[in-house]
C-alpha cells in the first residue's frame, strides 16, 4: 500500500495529466472524435481513456477499446464524470493563480522559469484540494484556506525553481511582522551569495502584500532596493516596507537579483539568474 508521500505524488502526476483543461472542451469534428484543448501533447492511457495523435497531428481522446468519443459521448457518459470534475476545479485554480501572480508582478517579472505558471496553478489547486465543505467538482480556494496551515502552503513558492533561495542566499535572516522588517546580519556580498557568471552587483528588496483572492484585489508595499558591489565590505542589511491595509492573506517575498555595471549604466542579467521567494504566509 503506498505511504501519504507515494500517494501524495501520483496525485500530482495525475495533475499534470488532468488539470491543464484539456477536457474543459471537445469539438466535433467529421471523425467525431473528442479534441483534446491542452498547452502540450498527450499521450498514453489514464483508466478507460485512450490519448493519441492522429495523422493529422492533432491530439485526441478515445474510449479504450473503441474508435473514437464523440461530443455527445463525452457529455453523458459517466466515465467522464471525474474528469470533467478535475476540469473544473483546476479552472478554477488558474483564475485563482492569474491573481495570485500578480501580487508581485515586479519581482515574479525578473525572476521566473519556464514552469512558473504551472507551478502557480498547482499550488493554488492543492489549497482547493482542501476545501472539506462542498463535493469534488464544487471546491474552492476561500474553503480550502480554512483548514489549519493550508496559507503556510505559499512558504517556499519559487519564482524561478532553478534558483530557489537556499542556494543562492548562504546568510541568516530574521523577519519581524509587526514593524515588517527584514535583517539580515553580517552580510558580506562576496561569500553570503551565489554569484551568476559575470555578475557584479547585486539587488535585494522585499514585498508585502495583501491579497483578497475573493474579490480578485491586492495591496502590495514594496521596500527600497539595496544595490550592493560583489567587493563591498560586510554589513547589516536591513530591508522595510509599510504594511499593507486590511488582512486577508498575507504574503511576504525576498527577491535578489544581478546586474553588470556598464560604464554608468546597470544592466540586469536574465532573469533565469534571479531569485524570488515567499519567505512568509499569513
Amino acid at each position: 500500500m503506498p505511504n501519504k508521500n507515494q500517494q501524495s505524488a501520483a496525485d500530482i502526476k495525475q495533475l499534470q495529466i488532468y488539470f491543464y483543461k484539456f477536457v474543459s472542451k471537445t469539438i466535433k469534428t467529421k471523425s467525431d472524435m473528442a479534441r483534446v484543448i491542452a498547452p502540450f501533447k498527450i499521450t498514453g492511457t489514464i483508466d478507460e481513456l485512450n490519448f493519441y495523435i492522429d495523422q493529422n497531428k492533432v491530439n485526441r481522446v478515445r474510449e479504450k477499446g473503441k474508435t473514437g468519443v464523440s461530443s455527445e459521448e463525452f457529455k453523458r457518459n459517466p466515465i467522464f464524470e471525474k474528469v470533467k470534475k478535475h476540469s473544473k476545479e483546476f479552472g478554477r485554480a488558474v483564475k485563482y493563480a492569474q491573481g495570485f501572480r500578480a501580487t508581485a508582478y515586479h519581482f515574479f517579472n525578473r525572476a521566473k522559469d519556464g514552469s512558473f505558471a504551472g507551478r502557480a496553478n498547482k499550488l493554488m489547486f492543492e489549497i482547493i484540494e482542501e476545501d472539506a465543505t462542498n463535493q469534488h467538482g464544487e471546491r474552492t480556494l476561500e474553503n480550502g484556506l480554512l483548514s489549519p496551515d493550508t496559507n503556510k502552503y505559499f512558504e517556499g513558492f519559487e519564482g524561478n525553481k532553478l534558483r530557489p533561495l537556499n542556494n543562492v542566499l548562504k546568510a541568516a535572516w530574521s523577519w519581524e511582522e509587526t514593524t515588517s522588517l527584514l535583517t539580515i546580519n553580517n552580510f558580506n556580498p562576496k561569500t553570503s551569495i551565489d554569484w551568476p557568471e559575470n555578475a557584479q552587483q547585486v539587488h535585494l528588496a522585499i514585498a508585502r502584500s495583501n491579497w483578497n483572492y475573493t474579490e480578485s484585489k491586492f495591496t502590495t508595499h514594496f521596500s527600497e532596493e539595496i544595490i550592493l558591489q560583489k567587493e563591498e565590505a560586510t554589513t547589516n542589511l536591513q530591508l522595510q516596507t509599510s504594511i499593507p491595509p486590511s488582512n486577508h492573506l498575507q504574503l511576504l517575498y525576498l527577491f535578489i537579483g544581478f546586474s553588470t555595471q556598464e560604464r554608468k549604466k546597470t544592466k540586469e542579467l536574465k532573469r533565469s539568474n534571479n531569485t524570488v521567494t515567499i519567505i512568509w504566509s499569513k
